[in-house]
């Protein structure tokens, strides 16, 4: 590789994990202004009304993205010098995408009377159908896979902070919180504005007819990872809904809260893994197995020193960072967010082993296997003893799964080393 590759090649991953940064420092920070207020004004029962809804919007997010914010930045980064083809990955995904958002309102309209029950149920679903359709029309795939996460950041920039302002200016009472969800979606709108333009002036990005003989390879080809993406989600989401019918809607939006403190944390070390994905992603497409083992093992052995570090601090600093994210009433939630500091480490290696590592290295029906596996366990362990563990149970099912993994995906990562020799 020659010198000017090499500086091309670090400052590309150099601007894709400052951009990052800045969006998950957006991430961390705007929830640390708007949940204390939202939490403060229409209390836990409402809360867990909306985290419940917000969970079934989720699952619909889930089948609309499929799995191409893996296999179509995989596609974008191997392709990235060919204007022609990435033209095609773009219209042919974001085609794909729409009938996907066809089908999914379809069945969720047949399944609704189940799923949400109530009036204002159903009504906060259907406002939420905007955080849908807007993601179907933000790229992040061909943001992240260009290496040009500045524009993902400034699209959520803009969209984060209309967010959190309609969040202060709008929601001022108890019943407000059926307008939350609407807020939402205001947000992801007004993000899949903003990157269709950017993908039509930055890269210069036409709209043309795909052919339905590319649209149907793009379904083939993010399969495995639709299938892993559903199972990571079933379990990663699925406590709030299986709690739904178990525990009071109050005791429902403490563990969200907690969640929500979790994830947030979570955010601080993402940008470092999402950098990697479209950089190692280029790099594996050239290199042998065992240097590309050695290389994914490298990253993998820091990146667990920096999670190990952020476990310890979360866990000693639950109280303090319940109380100031949270505010009063969700003493509850301290010892949930400690359970669920250790899904901070095993979440972030097996996003930096299985996302980045086993898919970019074409094995994405073993991270599929692995993820399903890890699932099933997770939501019969969890169905099993909510009963008598209550939210304990929920945030002990979500360590469960991810450790359960982080076991599955070494023995894949294991069986790569011995082929390699």
């Amino acid at each position: 590789m020659s010198l000017r590759t090499k500086i091309h090649s670090h400052k590309s991953i150099a601007e894709s994990f400052f951009s990052l940064s800045i969006l998950n420092g957006l991430n961390v920070l705007l929830p640390l202004l708007t949940l204390p207020y939202i939490l403060r004004v229409v209390g836990a029962a409402n809360y867990g009304i909306y985290s419940y809804v917000y969970v079934i919007v989720q699952y619909l997010l889930i089948l609309n993205t499929y799995g191409f914010d893996y296999s179509a930045t995989k596609q974008i980064a191997q392709n990235r010098d060919n204007r022609a083809e990435i033209n095609k990955i773009y219209n042919t995904v974001i085609a794909c995408r729409l009938l996907l958002l066809l089908g999914g309102v379809i069945l969720f309209a047949v399944l609704s009377p189940f799923l949400l029950g109530t009036h204002t149920k159903y009504l906060m679903f259907i406002m939420g159908m905007g955080i849908v359709l807007g993601d179907t029309f933000n790229p992040v795939w061909l943001f992240q896979g260009m290496e040009k996460m500045r524009y993902l950041t400034i699209v959520n920039f803009i969209s984060k902070i209309v967010f959190t302002v309609l969040i202060f200016v709008l929601i001022r009472e108890k019943d407000d919180f059926v307008f939350i969800i609407l807020l939402n979606s205001c947000g992801f709108i007004l993000s899949g504005i903003i990157s269709t333009i950017i993908a039509r002036k930055q890269f210069n990005i036409r709209f043309v007819k795909p052919k339905w003989i590319d649209m149907k390879n793009q379904y083939k080809e993010g399969l495995s990872i639709f299938g892993s993406t559903v199972g990571i989600n079933l379990y990663r989401n699925a406590n709030i809904f299986i709690l739904n019918f178990f525990v009071s809607e109050a005791t429902v939006g403490i563990y969200a809260a907690a969640e929500k403190v979790i994830k947030g944390l979570q955010m601080i070390t993402v940008p470092i893994a999402q950098a990697l994905f479209p950089h190692l992603g280029y790099k594996f497409k050239t290199q042998p197995l065992r240097q590309n083992l050695s290389m994914l093992w490298r990253v993998t052995k820091i990146y667990g020193s920096v999670l190990i570090l952020e476990v310890i601090v979360t866990y000693f600093l639950a109280s303090w960072l319940v109380d100031v994210i949270c505010g009063d009433g969700f003493s509850e939630a301290v010892g949930i967010v400690k359970i669920m500091s250790f899904v901070i480490l095993f979440g972030g290696l097996n996003y930096v082993l299985g996302m980045v590592g086993l898919i970019n290295l074409n094995k994405q029906k073993d991270f599929f296997v692995a993820v399903m596996l890890s699932g099933a366990i997770s939501v019969v362990f969890l169905v099993a003893t909510v009963s008598f563990w209550q939210i304990h149970a929920a945030a002990l099912s979500l360590v469960l799964s991810e450790v359960v993994l982080f076991i599955l995906i070494m023995f894949s990562i294991r069986r790569l080393y011995s082929k390699s020799y």
